[in-house]
């Protein structure tokens, strides 16, 4: 006898936050763009953020008794009321009591905080930062990333962006909470997405400061970590004489972009080295204020390409987050598709091992 499986249909999310990215998708995109996962199984498999709002008794018995950790878990605000109102929701959910009960029980916890000033900013943010701190090592690491706005936000509730004055002010405060967790745990605990440092043109934090990496996937510490990486790949291939000798362009997003200005510029300023070319896209599909690589779409690029200053074919390089697993973009083109027409050559590197492709080409 064979045995059969039924299909794992996972649970979706039944909040209606404030600040949910996937209520300012525009119409007309395939339609598992719009589906909003609440599923504490999938947390547990690929580290997807969920609010535990409808994990219920026997979901939490679950957990503890399988032991499914590490979780991810959006917080938000530990402040219940404020809590309450950012996730549109009736029922009270003190997310303490339940991050305790998780961590009490051997659970790790990896949790999120979505900055959105006049919300949960300022003293609720402190309050939050604080009792998450107090869970600790139950509670691993906090990470607060800015809130993302788009051009659809038609009857959505109004919501301010995250200022240079608004980031300068959020890393002051994240750094003395740094600093108190790394004396009495030897542990950073609380990161800033990489945005926080380029809105408010700070210097990043080295990529020791950000520990086993563990939210990396937020942008937490991305930019140290490839700096790290493509200094010491660099430095290897000139002096072993195997550097690479085609020149690249490289489009990607504006926040990518400047912090390829900022924090890589040095990398690639070397006279052994061929040139590289950062170009900044502008996002029409969501607005110009999302400036991340990943919501880049392939028509974005194909307006970009359009752009290009006249000459011989290029070596074009664009970011692999903008692909799916079926290496398809948001708007549904293939890499072949985005380059039809043109005569450049498109690449997507990989993140790691970037120098060792970039040599390969030419």
């Amino acid at each position: 006898m064979t045995a059969c499986f039924a299909a794992m249909e996972f649970k979706t999310c039944a909040c209606n936050c404030v600040f949910c990215f996937i209520d300012q998708n525009p119409e007309g995109m395939r339609d598992n763009v719009y589906v909003k996962d609440e599923d504490h199984r999938l947390s547990f498999l690929y580290g997807n953020y969920i609010t535990l709002t409808s994990l219920g008794r026997n979901g939490m018995r679950r957990i503890l008794e399988q032991k499914m950790t590490p979780l991810y878990v959006s917080v938000h605000a530990t402040d219940v009321d404020v809590r309450t109102r950012m996730l549109g929701i009736r029922k009270r959910h003190d997310i303490v009591a339940i991050l305790s009960e998780l961590a009490a029980g051997g659970i790790t916890i990896h949790t999120q905080i979505v900055l959105c000033p006049g919300w949960n900013d300022g003293e609720i943010l402190l309050k939050s930062i604080r009792e998450l701190y107090g869970l600790f090592p139950g509670v691993a690491s906090l990470a607060i990333v800015p809130v993302g706005l788009t051009a659809h936000r038609d009857d959505l509730p109004h919501l301010d962006p995250v200022t240079p004055e608004i980031a300068a002010w959020t890393i002051d405060l994240v750094e003395q909470w740094q600093q108190t967790a790394r004396r009495e745990h030897d542990d950073t605990f609380v990161y800033l997405s990489d945005e926080f440092y380029l809105s408010a043109k700070r210097d990043l934090p080295p990529v020791d400061d950000y520990g086993d990496l563990s939210q990396l996937d937020n942008g937490i510490g991305l930019t140290a970590s490839l700096r790290e990486d493509w200094t010491l790949d660099i430095e290897d291939h000139l002096a072993s004489g195997s550097a690479p000798t085609a020149p690249i362009t490289i489009l990607t997003g504006h926040s990518a972009a400047s912090a390829f200005d900022r924090h890589m510029g040095e990398i690639f300023a070397n006279d052994r080295l061929p040139a590289v070319e950062i170009r900044p896209v502008d996002n029409g599909h969501y607005g110009r204020s999302v400036t991340v690589a990943g919501l880049l779409t392939g028509r974005d690029v194909r307006r970009a390409l359009d752009a290009l200053p006249g000459g011989p074919p290029r070596d074009v390089c664009l970011p692999p987050r903008m692909f799916n697993s079926d290496d398809l973009t948001l708007d549904d083109l293939t890499l072949a598709d985005i380059g039809s027409g043109f005569p450049h050559r498109l690449h997507v590197p990989p993140e790691e091992g970037f120098v060792d492709f970039w040599r390969g080409i030419g």
